[in-house]
């Protein structure tokens, strides 16, 4: 796979936003940045990891019409760059996503699924973890071990530095339940990134979440 990098211009572009409090004038300064620098980046990215899964999953794509997003002035959209990866002939919306995203500080990948928008995807991870919650623990306890952990939903006052869902062991699925959102992932701060080549970190998370993946969907 060939070497994907975000420019200096990218990754300081959503902290230079946050800074203005996402004002209008200050997205019309430099949205070229977004068109010229992160989405054709993140489009890259996507593609390669995509093809890079398709190895374990054969039936995820990328689908940019569908599954990258595009930020748009004082929108919950302009606070965050986000792509996802999704089965054939669903889409961010209707399916468990591997997804990467920049937010504040930090660039953020792993799976993820909303009850709000991905309802359907949302119950069968939800039914997965109440019929086997041992295993699911299990599964997420060899995920940690790798610094992948499952997050609680974050309000856009605060960091994008992951945040552990607390878990009661007895009650899993309706501690998920409650937040609201299945998130495993982990991340990296933007200001490690400058001259990286992030495909290989990302690569090597997706790699070690395809099992959970695979036992919340029942693949």
């Amino acid at each position: 796979m060939s070497e994907v990098t975000f420019s200096e211009e990218a990754l300081k572009f959503y902290s230079d936003m946050r800074n203005v409090n996402y004002s209008t004038d200050k997205y019309n300064l430099i949205k070229p940045i977004f068109h010229q620098e992160i989405k054709p980046t993140l489009f890259k990215l996507l593609q390669n990891l995509s093809t890079f899964l398709a190895s374990e999953i054969p039936e995820l794509t990328f689908d940019p019409n569908e599954d990258l997003g595009s930020p748009f002035p004082n929108g919950q959209a302009a606070k965050y760059a986000w792509g996802a990866i999704t089965r054939l002939g669903k889409t961010k919306h209707t399916d468990l996503q591997f997804y990467v995203a920049m937010r504040f500080d930090y660039l953020r990948f792993g799976i993820y699924a909303s009850q709000k928008h991905a309802t359907s995807a949302f119950g069968e991870i939800y039914r997965a973890i109440l019929n086997d919650t041992p295993q699911f623990l299990e599964h997420l306890e060899n995920l940690e071990r790798k610094g992948i952990t499952l997050t609680r939903m974050i309000s856009n006052d605060e960091t994008g530095k992951p945040q552990k869902l607390s878990l009661n062991p007895k009650f899993v699925a309706d501690d998920l339940m409650r937040d609201g959102s299945f998130n495993v992932m982990t991340a990296i701060p933007l200001e490690e990134l400058s001259g990286t080549n992030v495909f290989p970190s990302i690569a090597d998370a997706f790699k070690e979440l395809v099992p959970m993946y695979c036992f919340v969907l029942g693949l």
